[in-house]
């Protein structure tokens, strides 16, 4: 094909006027939205002895209701974990807040589940979080994206691996409990957005 110089111009201005268009961000369709009816939401823990009991399904009169029961850290074994997972399918490109209305028995860890980290990753699970605070009555709280930080205790090779909510698709909640002794608490969800 033979481009004339206006058809190379016309070619060139819709080139230009394509890359100068204003990308979508990834999470475009759920900023905003309560994800505790668009999401797929379950409960998790570690497979051997730690425990929670909820409703099935697990949403119901708009809220999540766990209880959640950590088993104490055994020789020799991995450490013991509980979650409430939000399964967005869709990557958080984009996001700058997460709201989160909630109640607490105990201490709980927000955490972005970046694949850079994970099974899929390099296996430290040293994923980018924040605390909020155990609350008994209902509290909205929210969390700028800045603030999340990777734990402690994340290897060095793992430090070097900036927060990229274009590889976090789930949104992790992690009741803080004593692993030494064992414990149990409950935690209830009525909103999480992200913004």
């Amino acid at each position: 094909m033979t481009l004339t110089s206006r058809k190379l111009f016309l070619f060139g201005a819709l080139i230009f006027g394509s890359l100068a268009m204003p990308i979508a961000q990834a999470a475009d369709e759920i900023k905003g939205v309560n994800l505790l009816h668009t999401a797929n939401w379950k409960a998790a823990t570690d497979n051997f002895g730690s425990s929670f009991k909820a409703n099935s399904p697990l949403v119901q009169n708009d809220e999540i209701n766990v209880e959640f029961t950590l088993y104490k850290k055994q020789e020799g074994k991995n450490w013991p974990f509980v979650e409430l997972v939000c399964a967005t399918d869709t990557a958080l490109t984009g996001v700058s807040f997460v709201e989160i209305t909630y109640r607490s028995g105990a201490d709980v860890s927000v955490k972005f589940n970046q694949s850079d980290f994970g099974s899929s990753g390099d296996g430290s699970y040293a994923h980018y979080q924040t605390v909020i605070p155990a609350s008994d009555e209902w509290i909205t709280v929210k969390l700028d994206t800045s603030d999340f930080a990777q734990p402690s205790w994340a290897p060095e090779s793992t430090k070097k691996i900036a927060l990229n909510l274009s590889n976090v698709k789930d949104i992790y909640l992690s009741p803080k409990l004593n692993f030494e002794t064992g414990e149990t608490s409950t935690l209830r969800v009525k909103s999480l957005r992200v913004l």
